[in-house]
């Protein structure tokens, strides 16, 4: 029987002492295994409680018979009711609700034991087992009652509400998901034993499996909850925790898991997907090679096909011919291992095969090799290892073949006739990856901000003079100038990558493909280099406190390193990118003819550009500074016009007769540059158009600030193209970085709040530092 319909006795003054932090610690709709039994033991001491009410509370400290919608109302109702003769001054925390309405609430006398430090602490434990925050009296309490932290300056009502616009229709799963990750069986500790670091992150992947986080990717036939843009969303949160953990999710679901799913048909999808998602098979992604990295179609391991046997003969060549840095080898029954498909002495490209690495014992296969990668810079919480294959016989269908396959008769077939189009789809069935890590690095950058923000907001240093106070050191325009623009660049990323998920998960389409994975190639190089900055500059921003393992930084950089060459070289990345779009240019005036097109654009350019010439170079006024049209065309301009030029650049090699390959590495840079101003203007325009969909309010103005300082910083750090290409003077370039530092001003009382609104629970942003006093 649901507890909705269970009965309770009059909201007598124990229960209301403990209802705000029940109906706070319920709404996140989870009870993690480690709180329970402590929960319960907690109630049970507790001797201001009648035997009714302790019953009553107990009731709802079981995760099978949560309370219903009658329940959260009729709860609700009573501490609002209680509540009516308070004031913001009776008001500091969760708990002290609690005692107020116990003692001051309709009908009820005050008592001297409500008062007592030994009730209040025994409330508190209460509220942090549940996994609490103070902050979150803004769910329930009118807004006139919600009072600001004082010290901090951290106004949380405004910092929920950018909340839900960062989570947005995915809050309840994030929430759930912190709240399980905030229990002390998944607490960051420091293991420096590398095998026993593995053995505790796989532990935890198996809970996490256990608990249904690893089923949202996969179709529900095969066991899983066919919502992939949750499964990203999933990805992204654990990055706030132990990024092994992280690595290791995306190596079994999104990489093992998702090739399989992506690759392969339905024989292989009711024989695997299944299993992965129960963690019964572990499996890991044997593409990288010692010899061959990026270059994913100059791979050197063979399969083989054997006519007589209908198999596959899996061989690596030589020695650096082997599968390098892969994640889950240790721990793998399977491998999707990528390898030249050769039929009659002919290779069909690159395909991808399903090789059993161990037998049921956990002993490897006959002909498998496999060695340990040892300790690496970070992430030693995941089993990267080195595969070796020695004449391994496989079943014909241990071939993924969706894109192409061997027939009755021994003969390929694929529906794509072109092997680089067929390489090229391949591969872009495996997107998902790049996505996850890019956002991953969103969720690092965030981290590393909320530490280094919130201590700059607390740690004083130097003053006018002996006699006056030392001056905070986020006060000081040189701080504010390391952490602002990176904290608005954060945010812009942040809805740049909402908006790919749901353009990943939604446009199944070619061409909406094709775009998904110009854009996650871009976002993902451009926000993983930005983490790594981030991290840095925040370290430097928290002086020797920063350097101190305590502190988070050093697991934060020394994890999160890796990103900007995993799952792709992010210079290789960018250059995919430009190559993308340098296709979609030429095939859009395919009809017309490229050279007559490219005259026409030159003469319609320089049309444009003399119209509004005298505006947009020496419009100095705030007003048109701040104006996001303004920035959305500035940015444009510049994609735009690098587009023009290093496709008309191209187009000239092509006359004097340069090979193709020859005049990509004349053009490199500029086809980099090319990628990053697409990668900017997305992001910006992204960002606006989410702001464009806020209601009026503190929050949108506030966002509407961040995306200021982002358009203004990015502008100015490519002031030189602006200057070169006379789009702006240098009275305007100057107007900008005064407006910029006006920017900052602005930004300075509301950063602690900025930081907050990421979400990020102390106990995963494991840094003492931001207790620092």
């Amino acid at each position: 029987m649901s507890s909705s319909a269970k009965t309770h006795p009059q909201f007598t003054p124990g229960i209301l002492s403990l209802l705000p932090t029940f109906y706070v610690g319920w709404s996140d709709s989870i009870l993690s295994p480690g709180e329970i039994v402590f929960i319960q033991n907690l109630i049970k001491d507790l001797d201001f409680l009648t035997e009714e009410e302790r019953t009553y509370l107990l009731t709802y400290t079981d995760p099978k018979n949560p309370p219903g919608p009658d329940v959260f109302r009729q709860w609700k109702r009573a501490i609002t009711e209680h509540a009516q003769s308070l004031t913001k001054e009776d008001i500091s925390s969760l708990e002290a609700l609690g005692l107020q309405i116990a003692t001051k609430g309709i009908g009820y006398n005050n008592q001297e034991y409500w008062k007592s430090p030994k009730t209040k602490a025994a409330i508190r434990e209460i509220r942090k087992a549940l996994g609490v925050q103070n902050r979150d009296a803004a769910r329930i309490l009118p807004g006139d009652l919600v009072q600001t932290n004082p010290e901090t300056q951290i106004d949380y009502a405004l910092a929920e509400d950018i909340q839900t616009h960062l989570d947005d229709k995915h809050a309840d799963l994030i929430n759930r998901l912190k709240k399980l990750l905030r229990d002390p069986y998944f607490s960051l500790k420091t293991i420096r034993n590398k095998e026993e670091y593995r053995q505790v992150v796989l532990n935890q992947l198996q809970t996490l499996a256990d608990q249904g986080y690893t089923s949202y990717a996969f179709p529900k036939e095969y066991g899983g909850k066919d919502e992939v843009e949750k499964n990203l969303v999933i990805f992204e949160t654990l990055a706030f925790q132990d990024l092994s953990l992280t690595v290791k999710y995306g190596v079994q679901l999104g990489l093992f898991g998702g090739a399989i799913m992506g690759l392969g048909t339905e024989k292989h999808h009711s024989q695997y997907i299944n299993r992965l998602i129960d963690m019964d098979l572990l499996g890991c992604f044997a593409m990288t090679e010692t010899n061959h990295g990026s270059n994913v179609r100059g791979l050197e391991t063979t399969a083989t096909y054997n006519h007589e046997t209908e198999s596959f003969i899996i061989q690596t060549p030589h020695e650096k011919a082997g599968k390098e840095y892969i994640g889950n080898a240790l721990h793998c029954e399977m491998a999707v291992v990528f390898a030249q498909l050769i039929i009659d002495g002919a290779s069909k490209g690159v395909h991808a095969f399903v090789v059993p690495v161990r037998n049921n014992e956990g002993q490897l296969m006959p002909g498998v090799r496999v060695e340990d990668c040892g300790y690496k810079m970070g992430l030693n919480g995941v089993d990267n290892g080195r595969l070796w294959f020695d004449n391994v016989s496989i079943p014909k269908d241990g071939l993924l073949d969706k894109y192409g396959t061997v027939d009755s008769t021994g003969n390929y077939v694929s529906s794509i006739q072109s092997d680089a189009k067929r390489f090229f789809t391949m591969l872009g069935a495996l997107v998902m990856g790049r996505v996850c890590v890019g956002m991953a690095g969103v969720s690092c950058s965030k981290t590393a901000l909320s530490i280094a923000i919130k201590y700059g907001d607390k740690r004083r240093q130097f003053g006018a003079n002996d006699a006056s106070p030392e001056t905070i050191i986020l006060d000081y325009p040189t701080h504010q100038e390391k952490l602002f623009p990176l904290l608005a660049k954060t945010y812009a990323y942040h809805f740049a990558f909402r908006k790919l998920f749901e353009d990943y998960a939604e446009d199944t389409s070619e061409e909406g493909r094709r775009k998904v994975e110009t854009k996650a190639a871009g976002l993902k190089a451009m926000a993983t280099w930005h983490a790594t900055n981030t991290i840095q500059v925040s370290r430097e921003a928290c002086g020797g406190k920063g350097y101190l393992s305590e502190n988070r930084f050093t697991d934060l950089k020394a994890d999160s390193d890796i990103f900007t060459t995993f799952e792709g070289d992010n210079t290789v990345l960018l250059q995919l990118v430009a190559k993308g779009l340098l296709t979609e240019f030429k095939k859009s005036f395919h009809d017309s003819g490229f050279t007559a097109v490219m005259k026409y654009l030159g003469s319609k350019f320089a049309q444009r550009f003399s119209e509004y010439n005298f505006t947009y170079t020496r419009n100095t006024s705030i007003t048109h500074l701040r104006d996001r049209a303004f920035h959305l065309e500035a940015f444009k301009y510049r994609e735009k016009k690098l587009l023009y030029t290093v496709a008309s650049r191209m187009q000239d090699f092509t006359k004097k007769r340069v090979d193709t390959y020859e005049a990509y590495l004349k053009c490199q840079l500029h086809l980099l540059e090319l990628a990053k101003a697409y990668i900017e203007r997305l992001a910006l325009r992204n960002f606006a158009s989410k702001i464009n969909s806020m209601e009026e309010g503190r929050s949108k103005d506030l966002m509407n600030l961040m995306a200021d300082l982002y358009a203004v910083h990015t502008i100015l750090d490519n002031k030189g193209w602006y200057l070169e290409n006379d789009y702006m003077d240098g009275s305007k370039t100057k107007a900008l970085r005064r407006l910029k530092q006006k920017l900052y001003q602005e930004i300075r009382p509301q950063a602690t709040t900025l930081v907050e609104a990421f979400g990020i629970p102390e106990e995963l942003l494991n840094a003492r530092i931001v207790l620092y006093n």
